[in-house]
């Protein structure tokens, strides 16, 4: 999502709203700072568009975390429609492609919204709950997916669970660990501009983790499910 070029007031509160949150988080967030940002004296614009900074807080959450499953859904149903019989190698393609697109998108809403998504991980509001029971649920259902055909229908809950963790991880390290890994890596060039190579690199590496995977569940080598 980008900023419009010409913003209403409401609009002009939300974007400004999403600098300063993911500056200062919620609790460092003043409605002054977020209305002087906006351009609006009126400290009260924060009530009249949205009732309150939480539920202005609340929409922004909102706005990020549904982008990433429209973004998500879109692209599978490009890809189903491109090819109906799609294989989950090449969903899982699909999947880590869009993955990484969202997460690492270029601009200043994407930073913003970067930001406030590490916060929430680091130390979740009360929102986080409902979030992911709208959103996110149903983006680890499709990845699940994808592996348990990977895997074979027989493969235990927590052995899925940690495929998911170790394929969906490779993404989130950098997402998470970029201001340290950027700096002890000066030369990458930035996760948007190597979108391709790392896509292909974490399918390789997932795709020879999960054959194996199966090697060992097909040998009974792995743990049984947990009581």
């Amino acid at each position: 999502m980008s900023m419009p070029e010409k913003m209403t007031t409401r609009e002009k509160i939300f974007f400004a709203a999403m600098s300063v949150f993911a500056r200062e988080g919620f609790k460092g967030a003043t409605v002054r700072e977020i209305c002087g940002r906006a351009g609006t004296a009126n400290a009260t614009a924060v009530n009249y568009y949205f009732g309150s900074k939480e539920k202005l807080y609340e929409a922004i959450l909102d706005m990020i975390f549904a982008e990433n499953m429209r973004r998500h859904g879109a692209r599978a149903e490009a890809a189903s429609d491109a090819t109906p019989d799609a294989t989950p190698e090449e969903r899982m393609r699909a999947f880590l492609t869009t993955l990484i697109e969202v997460g690492f998108g270029e601009g200043e809403v994407a930073d913003d919204a970067r930001a406030i998504v590490l916060r929430e991980m680091t130390s979740p509001s009360r929102y986080l709950d409902q979030m992911v029971e709208a959103y996110s649920r149903t983006e680890n259902t499709v990845l699940d997916k994808i592996l348990r055909d990977i895997l074979g229908p027989d493969a235990p809950e927590e052995l899925v669970r940690d495929c998911l963790a170790s394929v969906a991880g490779q993404v989130f390290y950098y997402l998470a660990f970029w201001p340290v890994f950027s700096r002890v890596y000066p030369d990458h060039p930035g996760v948007c501009r190597y979108r391709e190579q790392l896509v292909d690199h974490i399918m390789r590496f997932s795709m020879a983790g999960l054959r194996a995977t199966r090697e060992a569940l097909d040998n009974g080598e792995v743990m049984p499910e947990l009581p």
